[in-house]
């Protein structure tokens, strides 16, 4: 049966509407303090299944939360341990590399043979090399975190007067750890009070648009994220085998890309560049530097599509890649740095009501093409 457009149902439809455009505007001009309790909210999310499945053993949710954290802390703190020192080594290197590039007779005759000399000008311009190269060679991540925290915690009065944007970012990550362990916590609470806040007579069909959004979110967030970090590991170990400059860290900076499937792929100029470099640092010819870097992309990408997303995700995630990126583009205009937190969960809500939408209507189009009962 066919709804009819009464002036009722029209005017409630347009202040549904008006709703939603509201909604938007004031997360928008909340999205500064929105921000920290969406992220903690995702992250809580995501790790939320374990935290169930550790509360099973051990009774006590809150036990359950302890436990999970002081595994990804330590998880964190080991991968630091492991990957910040080659990654300051690699650092070191390429600002090694970086003034012999412009000073280098030799390496300048053989770069201008395959890059235009304009471009080789206007690139030479448009950054300080001298100063990032310094940088670079002068670099000492745990003696900067020492001198930091030597600076923040004695004189803390003093350090808040000069650095105000420091202490505005440790504010939000302390923002960000309290309303993770809150959320954590309260996840079966949250889950119940905003499943009472629907009137009765729609509470099904809110159930049912949940499980939805809960399949589309858990496959994107959870798989996608360790299909992610498999990638990123498999392109550090790939560049620093083939000795790539900052191998390990532009590895690792490629998989989390990854989180949007195929984004990786947009790193290959880089790549490029360092292969350039590269190249002229070992006297190879730039083309089978190329190659090889361009190989390490084949291989992993293989083993991403072959073997990775076949058995983390499976053939369930139904948000396709240019999906995930227009969703991210559009809900980042509108919101900013919240749109970028909020796009897969809010794209998610949407794709499932259109479904819902599409279902209702194939019903009524079946009840309508069904042969009439004979008298």
């Amino acid at each position: 049966m066919t709804k009819i457009w009464t002036l009722d149902r029209i005017m409630r439809f347009l202040i549904m509407v008006l709703g939603v455009v509201a909604l938007l505007w004031i997360l928008n001009y909340l999205s500064g303090v929105l921000s920290p309790f969406f992220a903690a909210f995702l992250i809580a999310y995501i790790l939320d299944p374990l935290v169930s499945k550790v509360q099973t053993k051990v009774k006590y949710r809150i036990v359950a939360v302890i436990l999970v954290l002081l595994a990804a802390l330590l998880i964190i703190s080991g991968a630091m341990w492991f990957f910040v020192p080659m990654v300051v080594d690699e650092v070191r290197h390429l600002g090694l590399l970086i003034p012999r590039v412009f000073s280098d007779s030799d390496w300048s005759s053989r770069l201008t043979a395959f890059v235009p000399e304009d471009l080789w000008v206007n690139v030479r311009s448009m950054i300080s090399w001298d100063q990032v190269a310094n940088a670079m060679t002068t670099l000492d991540f745990w003696n900067a975190v020492q001198s930091a925290a030597g600076k923040i915690l004695p004189g803390a009065w003093g350090v808040l007067s000069k650095t105000t944007n420091i202490i505005l970012g440790i504010s939000g990550i302390i923002a960000v750890v309290m309303y993770l362990i809150f959320i954590m916590l309260d996840m079966p609470k949250l889950r119940r009070a905003m499943l009472s806040l629907i009137p009765r007579r729609y509470k099904n069909a809110a159930s049912s648009i949940g499980s939805e959004m809960d399949r589309f979110m858990g496959n994107y967030f959870r798989a996608q994220s360790l299909v992610a970090l498999t990638v990123g590991v498999l392109y550090a170990i790939g560049f620093s085998i083939v000795g790539l400059p900052m191998g390990v860290a532009f590895g690792l900076f490629s998989g989390a890309l990854n989180m949007v499937p195929y984004l990786q792929l947009t790193t290959i100029p880089i790549a490029l560049l360092l292969a350039v470099v590269y190249a002229l640092d070992t006297g190879m010819p730039f083309w089978e530097v190329a190659v090889i870097v361009l190989a390490v992309y084949a291989i992993v990408q293989v083993i991403q599509d072959l073997f990775l997303v076949p058995k983390i995700v499976g053939g369930s995630m139904d948000l396709p890649p240019v999906g995930i990126l227009l969703s991210l583009s559009i809900w980042g205009k509108l919101l900013g740095f919240l749109g970028l937190i909020v796009a897969i969960p809010f794209t998610c809500l949407c794709l499932v009501y259109v479904e819902k939408i599409q279902k209702k209507a194939d019903e009524i189009v079946d009840g309508g093409a069904q042969p009439a009962p004979k008298a």
